[in-house]
C-alpha cells in the first residue's frame, strides 16, 4: 500500500490526540508510554521516515502496526476505517445500533415472600444464608428481595431487578433447594435476554460514580451505587447505557477471572468517562472480600489513562503468548 501524506497526517492526529504524543526533535514524536514494555518517554515515532522505535525494549513496528497493536486490530481495513472515521480531538459518543427486543410484563414467581416475612425453617435458612454473606436483612427487605416457597423456586433467594419502578428481571439463586444453582427467567418469559438487563439500572442516573460488578450479590455488597451486568461479557446495549448515563466515573470490579474483560470494558468507556479498573485477588469476588476490603483496593488504585489500559491489555496478551 502506498503511504500518502494524508494517511501520515491521520496517523499523526491519532498519536497526538489519542496518545498525547508531542514533538521531540528531528521530526520525532515522543509517546509518553511504550505499550510493549511500559517504560515512559522511550517510544518515538517518525512519520517522515515512517518508523518507530522504543529505546528501551527495541520494539520497532511500523506506525500502522503500532496503531493496530494498540487498538487490537488484526486486519488492515480495520485500521483504515478507524483512521478515516476517527475524530480524536472531539470525541462524541455514537450509540451502537442494536436490535432491542420487546420486553414482556414480568412477575415475581408464585410463592414469593419478602425476606423479612415468615418463621418457618425455610425462612430462617434463607435469612441465615443472607447474614452469612454479610448482608442486613432489613436492607434486603427494602430492596424487595425475598425467597421462593413452592416449586420450582422452593429454597431460592430471589433478587428482583427494577428499573424506573418496573420489574424487568429477577435473579433466583439456589440456597437449600434441589434444583440448579440458578433459575433465572429466560427470554421466552421476559422478552429480553440478560444482555438487555442491568441490576440497579437507576443508579446510573442517580450517582456520579458507580461500581460495576458481575453479579447482583456483588453489587449489593457495594451498596446503592453498585450495579451488575450479569456476566463478564458486557453487551453493546449495556455499554450504550453506561455511556449515555449521567454517571461520570466507573469503577470496574469484575471477578478475578475476567481481567481482560474488565480492561476491554474500560477501553470502551475511557474516551467519555473516568475509569478505574480494579483487579481483585485470585479466587475472591467482591462479596468474598467484603465492602471494607474492596474499598481499600479501590482507594489504592488510581483512575487509569487510555495508554495505561492499553499497556495492561498488552501485558495480558504477552503473558498468554508465553504460556
Amino acid at each position: 500500500m502506498k503511504i500518502t501524506n494524508q494517511f501520515k497526517s491521520r496517523l499523526r492526529t491519532y498519536f497526538v490526540k489519542r496518545l498525547s504524543a508531542f514533538d521531540y526533535k528531528h521530526g520525532w514524536l515522543r509517546i509518553p508510554t511504550c505499550p510493549y514494555c511500559g517504560r515512559e518517554q522511550k517510544l518515538g515515532v517518525n512519520l517522515s521516515m515512517y518508523r518507530t522505535n522504543c529505546f528501551r525494549c527495541n520494539a520497532h513496528p511500523s506506525p500502522s502496526q503500532l496503531v493496530m497493536d494498540i487498538e487490537g486490530f488484526t486486519e488492515y481495513h480495520e485500521l483504515l476505517n478507524f483512521l478515516n472515521n476517527g475524530q480524536f480531538d472531539e470525541l462524541t459518543f455514537k450509540e451502537e445500533k442494536i436490535e432491542l427486543a420487546e420486553g414482556k410484563p414480568i412477575y415475581l414467581p408464585e410463592g414469593f415472600r419478602n425476606i423479612s416475612i415468615g418463621k418457618s425453617q425455610l425462612a430462617k435458612s434463607i435469612r441465615g444464608y443472607v447474614k452469612k454473606r454479610g448482608f442486613d436483612i432489613s436492607s434486603f427487605s427494602r430492596y424487595g428481595i425475598g425467597y421462593g416457597t413452592i416449586q420450582p423456586f422452593y429454597g431460592y433467594l430471589i433478587i428482583p431487578f427494577y428499573y424506573k419502578g418496573q420489574l424487568k428481571y429477577y435473579n433466583a439463586r439456589n440456597v437449600i433447594g434441589k434444583g440448579p444453582r440458578y433459575n433465572n427467567p429466560d427470554k421466552d418469559i421476559t422478552g429480553l435476554g440478560k444482555q438487555f438487563i442491568i441490576f440497579n439500572h437507576d443508579a446510573l442516573e442517580m450517582y456520579r460514580s458507580v461500581f460495576i460488578c458481575e453479579g447482583a450479590l456483588n453489587a449489593l455488597t457495594m451498596g446503592d451505587r453498585g450495579i451488575a451486568t450479569m456476566g463478564k461479557a458486557i453487551s453493546a446495549y449495556q455499554v450504550n447505557e453506561l455511556l449515555k448515563s449521567q454517571c461520570e466515573r466507573f469503577i470496574i470490579l469484575l471477578d478475578p477471572d475476567a481481567k481482560q474483560y474488565a480492561i476491554n470494558l474500560g477501553l470502551k468507556l475511557i474516551n467519555y468517562k473516568k475509569v478505574k479498573v480494579v483487579f481483585l485477588p485470585d479466587g475472591k469476588d467482591v462479596n468474598d472480600l467484603g465492602k471494607k476490603e474492596t474499598l481499600k483496593l479501590i482507594y489504592n488504585t488510581r483512575y487509569q489513562s487510555y495508554q495505561e489500559l492499553v499497556k495492561l491489555r498488552n501485558s495480558f496478551w504477552i503473558r498468554e503468548f508465553l504460556l
